[in-house]
């Protein structure tokens, strides 16, 4: 699944799952942008992988701004003149509000789309073009097994409208060759996951799952890779969970 000469984007790349999907990607060959809102942790992010080894940049983008994704966008075409992968992994989830969607606060309902669902669109937008260029291109967004539980809270209906979305642009996006899948991660050992979920909650999920413990971010990586690679190359339109066994048994 090598992808040497590669050029993959990774948004929210500076910690949890998206970091370990950079080193992933890294580690086959890939030069990586891990592109974050937080600045500093990107850059950060990206000296420690380079230190290991890899190659890889740190570049700031806010996902739910046309402008910031066009910029970032332009900047990669400026450092590396291409870009074939395009992963969508930056979501609002750390320390998130918990509100029954019949008392949602309604401006809280459209940051939250316009980060979990505008912002992978938009993402999209601004790389369609690099990915056509290129003749080659993987897009890989992340949603979760929240969309398929009926938690009934907002994260969950934002992570179900990026299954249509990952749907609408596989069909789209066809015509080049380019794939566009999603990853559906059960919970996973991660900061954000521990700062909204108690720790009986956590275990009610484990004890329900086939495979009885928490998903690790390097669980994530293999399924990745397969997508971005030529193994997966008439695999789209799909939703790959990694879960350990928790939607199957509900």
């Amino acid at each position: 699944m090598t992808l040497n000469g590669r050029v993959a984007v990774v948004t929210g790349g500076a910690r949890g799952i998206g970091r370990a999907y950079a080193e992933g990607l890294a580690a086959e060959g890939a030069s990586v942008v891990v592109a974050d809102i937080d600045q500093a942790a990107a850059e950060a992010t990206a000296k420690e992988l380079r230190a290991a080894g890899r190659s890889v940049i740190g570049l700031p983008v806010d996902i739910s701004s046309r402008e910031s994704t066009l910029a970032l966008a332009d900047a990669v075409r400026a450092e590396y003149g291409a870009a074939h992968v395009l992963v969508n992994n930056a979501a609002l989830f750390h320390s998130m509000k918990q509100q029954p969607l019949l008392e949602q606060d309604f401006d809280y309902w459209r940051t939250m789309f316009a980060v979990n669902v505008d912002g992978a669109l938009l993402m999209a937008q601004a790389f369609a073009p690099l990915l056509i260029e290129a003749g080659w291109g993987r897009i890989v967004n992340q949603t979760s097994t929240a969309a398929f539980l009926g938690g009934g809270r907002v994260y969950a209906v934002t992570k179900l409208a990026l299954v249509g979305l990952t749907q609408g642009l596989a069909n789209e996006m066809g015509d080049w060759g380019i794939t566009v899948n999603a990853i559906a991660p059960g919970p996973t050992e991660t900061e954000a996951l521990r700062s909204v979920t108690p720790e009986a909650v956590i275990g009610a999920l484990t004890s329900r799952m086939a495979i009885k413990r928490m998903g690790r971010p390097e669980d994530m990586v293999g399924p990745l890779l397969f997508l971005c690679s030529d193994a997966a190359s008439w695999v789209t339109g799909q939703v790959l969970v990694v879960d350990g066994g928790t939607v199957k048994l509900m």
